[in-house]
C-alpha cells in the first residue's frame, strides 16, 4: 500500500521546508569547489533536483521507516526525504569522499542524523535481512544494472524506486531481455516523459 499521493505544490509545504532552503543553500555553496550537481542546473536546482527527488515519498510504502539512498551524489534524494519526513530513519551509501564528507556536513549542520556509508554499495557488509526494505537510486546506473546490483535485497522482499529520464523506455526492454521483474511506472511531475520505477520482485531468465 503505497502512502497517499500528494501535489506537487504540497511536497514543498510542510512545517521543514526552511531545512530544505537552507540544503540548497549548501549544495550551491559547495558546488562552486566541486562538482556535486551539474553547473547548468543550479538555476532550477528546485525543480530538477529538489522537487524530483521530494515526489518520491508519494511511493514508499505505508508506515515506511527506514530508508536507503545508493549513490546518492549530493545527497539526491535521499537527504530531501529526511527532511520532508523526519521520522525516516535514512542510510545513503556513497563512494566518492568528497560527496560522502558533504552529506555528513549536511547532516551535521541540519541535525538530520544520516548514517552515511562512504563505499560502493556491492562492497556493503551488511546483514541483507536488517537492511532497509526501501531502496532509491536516482541517476545511479541503467535499469538493468539497478536489478543485478540490488537483486539480493529484491529477493528479500526489499522495494526499489527509481526514478529515470526519458530514455525509460530503451531501459525497460533492455532489463527484461535479462530479467523477470514485477514492477509499476509512475509519472514524474518534473517531466511527463520520465517515470519512476517501483520494483518489488526480480529474477533472472535462466532461474
Amino acid at each position: 500500500m503505497l502512502a497517499e499521493k500528494q501535489k506537487s505544490s504540497e511536497l514543498l509545504s510542510f512545517p521543514n521546508k526552511n531545512f530544505l532552503s537552507d540544503y540548497v543553500d549548501l549544495i550551491i555553496k559547495a558546488n562552486k569547489k566541486f562538482n556535486l550537481i551539474s553547473k547548468s542546473t543550479e538555476k532550477d536546482i528546485w525543480e530538477r533536483h529538489i522537487l524530483d527527488s521530494a515526489q518520491l515519498i508519494n511511493f514508499l510504502p505505508y508506515r515506511t521507516k527506514t530508508l536507503c539512498d545508493v549513490g546518492s551524489g549530493a545527497g539526491l534524494p535521499g537527504v530531501v526525504l529526511k527532511i520532508i519526513k523526519m521520522s525516516l530513519n535514512v542510510t545513503i551509501v556513497e563512494p566518492s569522499k568528497r560527496k560522502s564528507d558533504f552529506i555528513k556536513s549536511v547532516s551535521d549542520e541540519l541535525g538530520l542524523n544520516l548514517k552515511v556509508i562512504q563505499e560502493k554499495y556491492e562492497d556493503v557488509k551488511v546483514d541483507r535481512k536488517s537492511f532497509p526494505k526501501v531502496i532509491t537510486a536516482r541517476a545511479l546506473k541503467p535499469l538493468d544494472k539497478l536489478i543485478d546490483l540490488f537483486y539480493r535485497d529484491l529477493k528479500l522482499g526489499t522495494i526499489c524506486i527509481f526514478p529515470k529520464g526519458e530514455s525509460w523506455q530503451s531501459e525497460l526492454e533492455s532489463a527484461q531481455l535479462k530479467w523477470d521483474f514485477s514492477y509499476s511506472l509512475e509519472t514524474s511531475i518534473t517531466n511527463k516523459n520520465s517515470k519512476i520505477f517501483i520494483i518489488k520482485d526480480a529474477k533472472r531468465h535462466n532461474e
